[in-house]
């Protein structure tokens, strides 16, 4: 029996100490397009951090999609895949769409770039919870009843959506 409609989230923080090709490609093309994209927002040189240009100009805040945007591909790449969420059987959780956000980030200082990219992944059905791992389905027609465990971390939000009424 289901207790709840569910999405999981987990963040990705990415610095300069990359540990993957995909968080290095991640680092460095997002530090290239900050520092091209931020132009606008450091007309008179006095702003080199990002928190500097969105205090100075709130539409600095669009420096997130923008640089986003500039790593579509990369994350297109996963193919659909959160590089950080397993499941107990070693398989990689689904994510129906992921959004990158600028934590910090200095033009004179490539080593105090961060981002982080959260995924989202599809409406799932929880079954149960023992423990710290919770008992999930995917909500869709292609993988109805194929059970999963994931444990319960840190790093995981559980997104409820709505009771399902108990017969």
């Amino acid at each position: 029996m289901a207790l709840a409609y569910v999405n999981l989230s987990s963040k990705q923080y990415i610095n300069f100490m990359c540990r993957t090709d995909f968080e290095r490609n991640i680092f460095h093309s997002t530090y290239r397009e900050f520092q091209k994209k931020s132009k606008p927002y450091n007309q008179g040189k006095s702003s080199h951090t990002f928190s500097q240009m969105l205090k100075e100009n709130a539409k600095a805040y669009s420096l997130h999609q923008k640089l986003e945007s500039s790593v579509m591909d990369i994350l297109i790449s996963l193919k659909n895949k959160m590089p950080d969420l397993i499941d107990l059987q070693g398989q990689s959780i689904l994510f129906d769409w992921a959004e990158l956000h600028i934590l910090s980030s200095d033009l004179l200082n490539k080593a105090a770039h961060v981002v982080e990219i959260t995924y989202t992944s599809p409406k799932m059905i929880l079954h149960k919870t023992i423990d710290d791992y919770l008992i999930l389905s995917y909500h869709s027609k292609d993988s109805f009843n194929e059970i999963f465990m994931v444990k319960l971390t840190d790093d995981l939000v559980v997104n409820y959506d709505k009771n399902l009424k108990l017969a």
